[in-house]
């Protein structure tokens, strides 16, 4: 049967991780529900998912704002070539803390656009890192003073790399243990998270915070896998 690309990538995953760690002795099978399954002296599965800080679903997830980032951005630098405005290349940072509402984007738009068109006279360079009053979502600004035949405005985004949420890996959790009855029968489960640092999204410290567990889960064991790091944590399940 033709693995998909998830099932690709998924496969990718379990390849990097088994280098990391320790696997039971067996034939690999690459499936669904759960994604691995290895054939041993018992049958293990292995379901594999992406530890994402916030639900895709969510406005405020990265995967959505570097979207509307970058409309606000291409909208701004519209409106300030349309007004006439020095052709400037803009570096531009947006706060994760204040995140754009889709309804938002032409009003950050028109705001940064004034601001461009304030600054573009600086020729000695500009550059602002703090709260901006009327666009608390806009963070960071900078331009070099000089003008360009082919100007081009970019998201600069910088991230901090926060602590490992407890409280997000017990809702992912939960949502794999109620799947759980539709996956393929196992003697044992594991359930791995992948934490890719490249990706803002997803990109977090993975060390399990000392006195926290999630309590008795079905799966026998819970893992977190940063791949460029080689680095392996397991969950805390009960003491």
């Amino acid at each position: 049967m033709k693995l998909t690309d998830q099932q690709i990538l998924e496969q990718k995953y379990f390849e990097q991780f088994a280098q990391h760690y320790p696997i039971p002795c067996g034939a690999i099978e690459y499936s669904d529900k759960p994604d691995i399954l290895i054939h041993g002296d018992i049958k293990l599965g292995i379901e594999i998912a992406h530890l994402y800080k916030v639900d895709g679903k969510n406005t405020k997830c990265e995967q959505k704002q570097i979207i509307m980032r970058r409309e606000v951005i291409a909208q701004a630098e519209q409106l300030y070539l349309s007004s006439g405005g020095r052709k400037i290349e803009i570096s531009i940072d947006f706060d994760p803390q204040h995140p754009i509402m889709r309804n938002n984007i032409t009003k950050i738009a028109k705001g940064l656009a004034v601001i461009a068109q304030e600054i573009s006279s600086e020729h000695e360079g500009y550059s602002s890192y703090k709260a901006f009053e009327l666009i608390p979502e806009l963070r960071f600004i900078y331009h070099d003073g000089k003008e360009y035949r082919n100007s081009n405005w970019r998201h600069q985004q910088s991230f901090d790399v926060p602590t490992l949420s407890i409280a997000r890996v017990k809702e992912l959790v939960a949502q794999k243990i109620n799947k759980l009855k539709q996956y393929n029968p196992c003697d044992i489960y594991w359930l791995l998270f992948i934490v890719e640092f490249w990706d803002p999204s997803q990109d977090q410290d993975i060390n399990w915070p000392a006195g926290e567990c999630l309590g008795p889960t079905p799966f026998e064991r819970i893992l977190i896998y940063k791949p460029a790091f080689k680095q392996v944590v397991e969950a805390v399940q009960q003491y």
